[in-house]
């Protein structure tokens, strides 16, 4: 299984790939956030990580984008205390 990641913390984004790599997962990223969604689309994944807080574009503008032309599972993330975004 392919899980492509879209997190710009890259300290996060190593431990995710090291812990799903560890459990067989094939993981893929991108620092392209310009064009994250031709990226996410051409690497073909069979589920994808997204951080909402990115530094282009929002990950609910980029999940609307994947979902214009893919239907592939998304698990959308946020990190606790970012930015706009209330405490649960």
């Amino acid at each position: 299984m392919k899980i492509f990641i879209i997190e710009d913390d890259k300290v996060l984004r190593t431990e995710l790939i090291k812990l799903l790599g560890s459990y067989g997962y094939e993981c893929d990223y991108s620092e392209n956030w310009q064009n994250i969604t031709q990226c996410v689309l051409k690497a073909a994944p069979d589920l994808i990580l997204l951080d909402i807080n990115l530094p282009q574009f929002d990950g609910f503008f980029i999940c609307r984008e994947i979902r214009k032309q893919s239907e592939v599972p998304i698990i959308v993330d946020r990190k606790s205390g970012s930015a706009g975004m209330p405490r649960p």
